[in-house]
This record gives C-alpha cells, structure tokens and sequence, in this order.
C-alpha cells in the first residue's frame, strides 16, 4: 500500500509542478510527458494493471536523445526491441511491432528497486510525435 500511495504522491507532485508538453489518450488508456526540474517523467496508464486508470511513471534526463531513439525505431520495419537504462534503477522496454501494416510501440518499464513494472498502450508514429510536442 505504501508504494501505491508513494507513487501517487509523485504523480500528484508531477502533475502540480511539472510542464506537461504532450498527451496522448487510446480508448481508456493515456500516456502523458511531462518536465519536472532538469528530468522527463513518462507517466502511463498500465495496460496489464488490474487497477482501473492506475497510472506509472518512469524518468529520464534527454528529451531529444529519447524522442531521436524512438522515431529511429520506427524506420526498422521488421519486429524489433531496443533496451534503455533510464537511471540506475529503470530498464525500459521500446517494443515495436507490425500490426495491420502500422507499425505500434509499447513501452515496458522496470523498476529493479521498488519491483514496479508497467506497459504503456501502442502507440503509432504520429502520436509519438505529438507526445513529444513535435509536429509535422
């Protein structure tokens, strides 16, 4: 119960003090970016939660060197997944897949230290983009 509330209290905080600069929402799921000091906060809502609209969140401190990592990602057209250690604690998953002819990502993330793990909805090119305030 404790971890529940701590990360409620951090998503509250991020939410109150940080710049959201983008939102993407697919059905009942949402995946926000935020700037909170000199990090990025991810903050999802985890699909393989039993927990309706429970939402996770993961950092990392470059914006760019993310965003260019992930629309790089979406050049391979073949099934593929790239592994980033996103501080000393965080491993997060860039899993991307052909479906339908569109390539999706789904994000897993993995917290090593509070056991915290979640995947994020698939997302196409294009609200990628938008998460991460980029246009076309």
């Amino acid at each position: 119960m404790q971890i529940k509330l701590t990360l409620f209290l951090i998503l509250m905080t991020a939410s109150i003090f940080g710049q959201e600069i983008g939102h993407v929402k697919n059905g009942k799921y949402s995946v926000t970016l935020l700037k909170v000091d000199n990090l990025f906060s991810w903050v999802y809502s985890d699909v393989n939660s039993k927990i309706a609209h429970l939402e996770k969140s993961f950092n990392f401190p470059n914006k760019e060197t993310i965003y260019t990592m992930i629309i790089e990602g979406f050049e391979n057209i073949n099934n593929h997944q790239i592994f980033v250690q996103t501080d000393h604690d965080t491993v997060v998953k860039f899993e991307y897949k052909m479906i339908q002819g569109e390539m999706l990502l789904n994000i897993n993330h993995h917290n090593l230290s509070s056991k915290i793990a979640g995947t994020s909805t698939s997302l196409s090119r294009q609200q990628m983009m938008a998460l991460f305030g980029k246009h076309q």
